[in-house]
């Protein structure tokens, strides 16, 4: 018997078509205690469908990723907690692939770099892959001798709860950038993060940010701004 109870908890904006087929996935796994969805602002029925699959919803109002996510890890209760999407991109089997980690590091970050674990249209191009992998190389840079990494905008991740407690009030990202800044951050706070590859599908519905080159072009724009400074 797993030891651990785990909290999965998961942004969401306008994600109808497929929020209630993620939160059952998720529920599906025995290991799993709550799932918590935050409702940033959606103007669809994402609310109530994930109400209706059984998670627990909370408001953010504030609208960028960053904040949904500071959001989701605040109300998550228990030992392990696994940030994922709500648009259907992530595999809920690989929960299992994270746990094999957890008693040995803080941080366990999935990469969407292998090529055999990345569905046909799954948006993940020449441009995102070889950015990802480019700004993860600049954070690694950084942080020589410590960890290596391949995807810094994979946002499918487990933390240890008496980790996350360290870290969690030092985040002040609201929007996309979030994703580098909780590496950075846990890596200056001297926790141990691991990068392990996980399944990336095609996403249900239009993303809000890749399906724009240009909106792509200028998150990572900022993205490096953040690991050159923070």
């Amino acid at each position: 018997m797993f030891k651990y109870k785990i909290s999965v908890v998961m942004p969401a904006y306008n994600e109808e078509e497929v929020i209630e087929k993620v939160v059952k996935e998720f529920k599906s796994i025995p290991e799993v205690t709550e799932i918590v969805v935050v409702d940033n602002n959606s103007t669809d029925r994402t609310v109530e469908l994930a109400k209706k699959a059984g998670a627990k919803v909370v408001k953010e109002s504030r609208q960028g990723y960053g904040f949904a996510c500071q959001t989701a890890l605040r109300e998550a209760k228990y030992d392990i907690i696994f940030l994922t999407e709500s648009d259907g991109t992530f595999e809920a089997k690989d929960v299992y692939k994270f746990l094999s980690y957890v008693d040995d590091v803080d941080l366990v970050l999935g990469t969407r770099t292998t090529r055999e674990l990345i569905e046909h249209n799954a948006k993940m191009g020449w441009f995102l892959l070889w950015g990802n992998l480019l700004l993860a190389k600049l954070i690694q840079l950084r942080f020589w001798g410590r960890t290596r990494l391949t995807d810094v905008g994979c946002t499918f991740r487990a933390i240890r709860k008496d980790a996350l407690k360290k870290i969690i009030n030092k985040f002040e990202v609201g929007s996309s950038e979030f994703s580098p800044e909780m590496i950075i951050i846990s890596l200056k706070s001297n926790m141990r993060v691991v990068e392990i590859p996980v399944n990336y599908k095609a996403r249900i519905g239009e993303s809000k940010i890749t399906s724009n080159f240009w909106k792509s072009l200028k998150v990572g724009l900022k993205m490096i701004k953040l690991i050159l400074t923070l």
